[in-house]
């Protein structure tokens, strides 16, 4: 799910490809005039939430709240609505110019904001956060009828700003839609989830990612877009952020370095390193951690099925790259499934020691996995 290519600047026009079951969903309930007022959406980061939230968003504010009359009209009863068939607006209305310049006096976006003393990002929504959206909904709708609020993601609230917003829900003001994000559900407190409805958005298949990536990059080799439509898990965000910091590069460099191992290649290691420490490339070292244990996890599923059939059989791990199979079958030889998994564990837990020196971590990292394939 993904904004259209040809106003990708102004967020104007939102196609979606691949979670049209969502959008019928949240229709039916729209049609069926019992909408509910709080929406859980659920999936990996990437996958399409805030896009999916967003449209459903620009919808309402296209369509306002039914009025209820007493009685019937000077000439007669109203005539019944007609059920609405899509979620599309018109890309040029005054109500889409508005939300596009995130200047809609009826839509709020509640997310994680800089500290206002230090300037840095919060790790959480705080619940100052919540306090303004608190007055957002005590103020009188600018335009007469719905009142919006997107959470992007209800996973970054703490405890003290997910209990603010729990009120809200319990007794939520009229004319009212929460969209609630969420990249890891379990997080929630249960009483926010048990207060919506909830949509679940799963990954999308290979052929769709690869169509999405073709729409965006035109000029894209075949062979590029098929790497990084592996490397997304089914998830477009993510497929073109890596596209954005040229992902598959670096795990080009990654698989490299893997394949010296375990010999490791220690001048190609500090190469590396250097490059992912550099100032303002938090990005890339960010990514860093991800395609590795990306490719560990791939490891651990080649290993696994490698541990129920014979050798022959084909591993149902798709190759991102020419060779990388190859590598995976020697690796895979070295240590058992049950080291890969502590692997990924030790790994992920290093690249979350955000305090430490960049470069340290990578090479304290490589150096592990040397030593367990050694």
């Amino acid at each position: 799910m993904v904004e259209a290519d040809q106003d990708r600047a102004t967020d104007q026009v939102i196609n979606i490809i691949g979670h049209e079951g969502a959008e019928q969903k949240f229709l039916d309930a729209y049609n069926s005039g019992r909408l509910h007022h709080a929406w859980l959406i659920t999936g990996p980061r990437g996958i399409g939430k805030a896009t999916l939230a967003r449209k459903m968003a620009r919808f309402l504010l296209h369509n306002p709240p039914t009025v209820n009359d007493d009685g019937p009209g000077l000439f007669g009863d109203a005539l019944e609505k007609a059920p609405a068939t899509s979620l599309d607006t018109d890309a040029l209305s005054r109500v889409n110019m508005l939300i596009s310049a995130d200047s809609h006096g009826d839509l709020f976006t509640l997310k994680r904001r800089p500290d206002e003393k230090s300037g840095k990002m919060r790790a959480e929504i705080a619940i100052d956060d919540v306090r303004k959206l608190i007055g957002f909904f005590s103020k009188t709708s600018t335009e007469g009828g719905w009142r919006i609020a997107i959470v992007d993601s209800a996973d970054e609230m703490n405890r003290a700003s997910a209990n603010a917003l729990l009120k809200i829900l319990e007794e939520p003001p009229k004319n009212t839609i929460f969209f609630l994000l969420a990249h890891a559900p379990g997080k929630l407190l249960p009483t926010v989830v048990s207060r919506c409805r909830q949509l679940g958005l799963k990954p999308l298949s290979l052929p769709t990612v690869r169509e999405i990536l073709t729409g965006h990059y035109p000029d894209m080799a075949a062979d590029d877009i098929n790497g990084y439509a592996l490397l997304s898990d089914g998830s477009p965000g993510y497929a073109i952020k890596l596209v954005e910091h040229e992902g598959l590069d670096l795990y080009i460099r990654i698989l490299e370095l893997l394949a010296t191992m375990p010999r490791l290649d220690v001048p190609l290691a500090h190469k590396l390193a250097d490059n992912l420490s550099r100032k303002g490339g938090d990005e890339k070292y960010i990514l860093f951690g991800e395609l590795l244990t990306s490719f560990i996890s791939r490891m651990i599923r080649h290993a696994a099925f490698r541990g129920q059939h014979a050798e022959p059989a084909e591993s149902p791990v798709l190759p991102v790259l020419t060779g990388e199979l190859d590598l995976m079958i020697r690796l895979g030889r070295r240590i058992s499934l049950d080291q890969w998994v502590d692997l990924w564990e030790k790994v992920s837990r290093k690249m979350g020691q955000i305090n430490l020196d960049r470069k340290q971590v990578v090479l304290n990292i490589l150096t592990l996995l040397n030593q367990k394939l050694n």
